[in-house]
Order: C-alpha cells, then structure tokens, then sequence
C-alpha cells in the first residue's frame, strides 16, 4: 500500500525517534505546530488550549493512533513548516555581488533568499552537537552592537559544516550560503536589541539562516530545549522574561549615547543575571590607583541625571564602581 509505505519512510527520516508520534511530541513547544496538529485531533480530546498540553493525553499516542493518511497528511504540513518557516518567514534581498561571490556563479540583479523561523533552529542545534561544539559562553568581545546576547564558533571548517548541514533536509536549502571559495566559516547565534533571535552563517558579515521574534511563549520553548548547545543560552536567559530583554536592548541602544567624560577606550557591554556592565578606561585623574573622589561623584550625579530621561530609568538600580583605571557602571533590572 503506497501510504504504508510512505509512512515507513517519513517515520525513518524522523531522526532519532521510534515513530511519527515521538517525533511531532518532541515539537510540542512550538505552537504552530501544535495548531497544525489540533486540526485532526477529535475536540473531545482537548489536547491544546494554547497554552500548554493537556498531561493527562500523550501526544504521541494520540498521533500514532491516528489513520496513516492523517498522519500522513499532519507530517507534510509541519515538514512545510520546518523547512520554509511559515510563521516566521522573511523576504530577504540580497545583491547580485554578494550572492555571486557566494555561488562562485553569476546570478540575475537580486535573487531572494527566505529566512527561516524557530523550527529549523533546533536542526542548527543538532549541527551545533555534532560539531562538538556543546559547551559554549557568550562571546562579548565579538558581539555586535545590534546583539544583547551572541554565540559565535569561529574558523570551522567549511567542507565539514556543508556534511553535516547536508544530513538535514531543512538545512540544505541554505548550503549557498557556504563559501567554498574559503577554508573555514564561523557560526552564530543570538538576541538582538529588537527582541529578536537569529542565527545563521557569518565571515566578514553575517548570513541569517533563521530569524523569528521573541515572546514570552518563545522563551518558554527556548528554556525546553533538550540540546547540549543551547544549554548555555538557557542559563542566560531563564531569568529574564521578554519585556526584560525589551528593556535590556533598549539601555544597550541609550548608553551608547552616555559618556563619563574623556576615556581612552570602552569595554564591550556584559550581560550577568540581569546586570548589563559597561565600562570606560582612562576616566578623570587617578592617584595610586584610586579615583579622584570629586570626580567619581561628579561623574555619578551626571549619570543619574542623564538616567532621568530615559523611560526605563524606574526600572533598574545602578552601581558605580572605580577599578584599576576603569570606570564600571553596573546597570540591574529590578
């Protein structure tokens, strides 16, 4: 029978999982793809009020019990999903000089390339993982201004990452980015000041596989990432809720415009458990490695009045500290 058989096939393509039913439970914290399946589950069953899944149904069993031609029909929706980021999706434009030195080809004056949404970022994970690249911490001194938080794996090797991508059927539509004119490429991923994650491929610049916009929800299911690459993202993020990072992006976009005075040169700014540092070297006169006293208050009553209006001024308590000839203002959420 030919759905029979198809079922075989697609339950075999689902890596890692025992049959359809596992694989579309481990997807569960992505709403889409849960209002994808609420769509032939029987409303008696109640297994999605939007929120959560009702514990007392197992997911898998549910979809396993359903008829192959239903399942069928449920694995090519979210396969759809997956590999084109329906929700998520965004038009990108990219110049015909940039594309061309990527393709090593000419190509027509634009040439569209669709970023993905949160669905294919967990098949990033996996490429993350098998790379053994599992432990990893954010990278300050790399982050882009536009970036809160940034995860960067520099100088892999480009032949390996285009053998692993190639395993992930949602992952080769991006194998253009890949430069093969070059040795090694680096990877990334993060939340910018905007609110938004993204992730993708970067050498001078960077090449956005996927981007979707944060909510609360989505934090939820970034937090329930199983991966060993995501675990250091987690930690970051657990105490933070979406309007944080709001707030977040926001001081980090302001304080670029705030300066202590003269300073010889400024520390990339640090995210620790809801502290944001920033830091200025060579501020005032200093005397056996201390601060001047009048300026290090002179320098606080500026800051605060400068606090005074931004909106997000009632939202944090500062600290600021002299160091070794640096000047650190430690900005906390409360």
């Amino acid at each position: 029978m030919i759905i029979k058989k198809y079922l075989e096939f697609i339950k075999e393509s689902s890596e890692d999982f025992n049959s359809l039913g596992e694989w579309i439970e481990s997807l569960s914290g992505d709403e889409y793809v849960m209002n994808i399946v609420n769509r032939y589950i029987d409303d008696t069953q109640n297994l999605y009020n939007g929120d959560d899944i009702n514990p007392t149904i197992r997911l898998s069993n549910a979809i396993n019990l359903l008829d192959e031609k239903t399942q069928s029909e449920i694995k090519l929706q979210i396969d759809k999903y997956l590999e084109s980021g329906i929700e998520d999706k965004e038009p990108v434009m990219i110049s015909s000089t940039d594309t061309s030195e990527l393709l090593g080809e000419s190509v027509d004056v634009q040439t569209e390339v669709t970023v993905a949404g949160k669905g294919i970022f967990t098949s990033f994970l996996k490429c993350l993982t098998a790379l053994g690249l599992k432990e990893s911490n954010p990278n300050w001194e790399l982050c882009p201004d536009e970036f809160l938080l940034y995860y960067q794996f520099l100088n892999l090797e480009s032949d390996v990452v285009k053998q692993i991508f190639s395993r992930f059927k949602s992952l080769q539509r991006y194998l253009h980015l890949i430069d093969y004119q070059q040795n090694n490429l680096n990877l990334y991923f993060g939340v910018n000041i905007s609110g938004q994650f993204e992730y993708g491929i970067s050498y001078e610049q960077r090449f956005p596989i996927g981007q979707f916009k944060l909510s609360q929800s989505v934090i939820k299911w970034m937090l329930s990432l199983e991966s060993k690459s995501a675990q250091s993202l987690k930690k970051e993020i657990v105490n933070l809720n979406y309007s944080d990072l709001l707030t977040l992006g926001q001081i980090k976009r302001d304080m670029v415009s705030f300066s202590p005075g003269y300073f010889e040169k400024r520390l990339k700014p640090m995210l620790r458990d809801r502290v944001m540092t920033f830091g200025f070297y060579g501020v005032g006169r200093w005397d056996n490695g201390k601060l001047d006293e009048g300026e290090y208050q002179n320098i606080k009553n500026n800051f605060t009045n400068w606090l005074m209006s931004k909106k997000w001024g009632s939202k944090i308590l500062i600290s600021v500290k002299p160091e070794s000839f640096w000047l650190y203002i430690h900005i906390k959420l409360k």
